[in-house]
């Protein structure tokens, strides 16, 4: 197999992990609006929150585990294919969401765009640690916070628009940015080293499972306790059942105004970027795991706190989102460091393939279930399942404490 250069100029270095943040961001603007639509889409398709959750969650656990192929195609096929080639497909399935007739209609082109964009962060991840496999948490928190930054400027302004216009024009209007996104990234983005193959062994089948071979780990604990931990967490996961529900919750738990929704959600967001420029650096500091302890903690309390306080007044609410911003989205940057940081440099794709496949695929269940509870017992107990689910998370890090040490001064 051909590969491109072993190492990239800083310039290009830069170039690339901003562009990767880039890709991310334009992905989360259309993945934040989804839930700003969601109070309307009940309405105008008839739907309950189980329903919406339902659908929310087979879409996710689908878009999830197609992730698995990452470690097939980032070895195969360029970055700068895989990340423009999807916003694309993301924004014409904006607008077949725009037009759609019916729910099954709306909830296809949802899907299809989860399936399209099933890559960015798998491979995103890979890109970003092989760019900067010294500082692995500082890149990966750059990565992500490109999505948060996404997904910060898209609230108001949509709030806004649906207000005014509707929900329809404003989905056909969040196809622009993704087009755009795409131009960019298929004319400009640099090449990157990609990963080696690895060769089968002799009789092995040409296609395989992924899969990853004893040789590829540094501490298998610490990546199997990593995902099995992404796995939990994922029923507070902030770029999954948070942002799902927090609108929802404002909107018709609170009784707040769509501009209201709009300008809270804004500030949990705001949080959502603040959070992993602090983490990043402090994991790569201080270890992963110490961090990871304490951002979900913390989390527990402020999500809590959060699902209990419909009788607060609105600064109050807005305060407590700002909070939940700054410690619950810190996590997903930070385990996907420890998980780097068990495995090889040629085994990046593939272990964040199976990470987000597994942890975001089958952690999607989560919405489901979190909406059947909102449904049948109210927002309140939803909450409190997410804030327990990162008292699990953290629980299940102490066994690999010692090995993420080791690992990551490997």
């Amino acid at each position: 197999m051909q590969v491109e250069p072993a190492a990239a100029p800083a310039i290009k270095r830069k170039r690339a992990l901003g562009l990767v943040a880039a890709s991310h961001a334009s992905q989360h603007m259309y993945s934040g609006l989804l839930p700003l639509t969601y109070p309307a889409i009940l309405i105008a398709f008839h739907l309950n929150y189980a329903t919406l959750g339902l659908a929310v969650g087979v879409i996710g656990v689908v878009g999830g585990l197609t992730q698995a192929t990452a470690g097939f195609v980032g070895r195969r096929v360029a970055a700068r294919w895989i990340l423009g080639g999807q916003n694309l497909v993301v924004g014409l399935c904006s607008i077949v969401q725009g037009l759609a007739p019916a729910y099954f209609v709306f909830a296809a082109g949802q899907g299809l765009g989860s399936l399209a964009s099933s890559q960015q962060h798998p491979v995103g991840s890979a890109v970003a640690t092989r760019l900067y496999p010294e500082r692995r948490g500082t890149a990966l928190s750059v990565a992500t916070i490109g999505g948060s930054i996404g997904s910060l400027v898209v609230p108001i302004p949509a709030a806004l628009l649906i207000s005014a216009w509707g929900w329809r024009p404003t989905l056909l209007l969040m196809s622009i940015p993704l087009m755009v996104m795409s131009l960019i990234l298929l004319l400009t983005f640099p090449p990157v080293p990609r990963e080696h193959r690895v060769a089968p062994a002799a009789g092995a089948p040409r296609f395989q499972l992924p899969h990853l071979s004893r040789s590829q780990f540094i501490d298998p604990k610490v990546a199997v306790f990593a995902i099995l931990a992404g796995t939990v967490a994922a029923g507070g996961r902030g770029l999954g059942t948070l942002n799902a529900y927090i609108p929802l919750y404002l909107r018709n738990g609170a009784h707040l105004s769509e501009l209201t929704v709009g300008v809270i959600f804004n500030l949990v967001l705001l949080g959502a970027v603040v959070g992993p420029l602090v983490g990043g650096p402090l994991s790569d500091r201080f270890g992963r795991v110490p961090v990871l302890w304490t951002a979900y903690g913390l989390s527990a309390v402020a999500v809590f706190a959060l699902g209990q306080a419909t009788h607060l007044p609105v600064a109050a609410l807005a305060g407590l989102g700002l909070v939940v911003g700054l410690v619950a989205y810190v996590e997903n940057p930070l385990l996907q460091a420890l998980l780097s940081d068990g495995v090889t440099a040629q085994a990046q794709s593939a272990i964040f393939g199976l990470y987000f496949a597994i942890s975001y695929g089958v952690g999607s269940l989560w919405i489901i279930g979190v909406g059947q509870a909102i449904q049948h017992l109210g927002f309140g107990t939803g909450f409190t399942i997410m804030a327990g689910s990162y008292l699990g998370a953290a629980a299940l890090l102490v066994p690999c404490y010692r090995g993420a040490q080791r690992a990551r001064h490997a």
